[in-house]
């Protein structure tokens, strides 16, 4: 056995137990990304960092009109920096995108989007049920 041993071990251990929480603060970080990105290049607006705020928790919430662009937003850039985009799909989807609209975005079928958010879906129920560990 080598000293790194234990480390990797630890760090396993660690990357089980904390997957989900980093999965939670991956895709706030997202959110928030996709968010200034749409605000510049796709709506064209300035917001002040209050409006700015509202409309984060507007989206997260699901209530604001620009949750569908928003979403969408996300799921292409994730998609763009080679991400798993499923979450953005599903939340897309959630907000009210069409599989089209969503597959127009990320470049592929429709088909291929109800595969995907399936596949997220199942993944997040299956983490639910066993308690969010591997």
């Amino acid at each position: 056995m080598t000293a790194i041993d234990p480390a990797a071990s630890r760090i396993q251990s660690a990357a089980e137990l904390g997957a989900e929480s980093f999965a939670t603060k991956m895709a706030n970080s997202s959110l928030d990304a996709a968010i200034d990105v749409w605000l510049k290049r796709v709506a064209q607006r300035k917001y002040t960092p209050t409006q700015r705020a509202r409309l984060l928790k507007a989206v997260e919430r699901g209530t604001a009109a620009e949750t569908v662009e928003i979403q969408l937003t996300r799921a292409a850039l994730l998609r763009a920096v080679g991400l798993d985009e499923g979450p953005a799909a599903s939340a897309a989807a959630a907000a009210g995108a069409t599989y089209a609209e969503i597959g127009a975005v990320l470049g592929i079928s429709g088909q291929g989007v109800g595969q995907k958010v399936r596949a997220y879906r199942d993944r997040s129920a299956e983490g639910t049920r066993s308690g969010g560990l591997s």
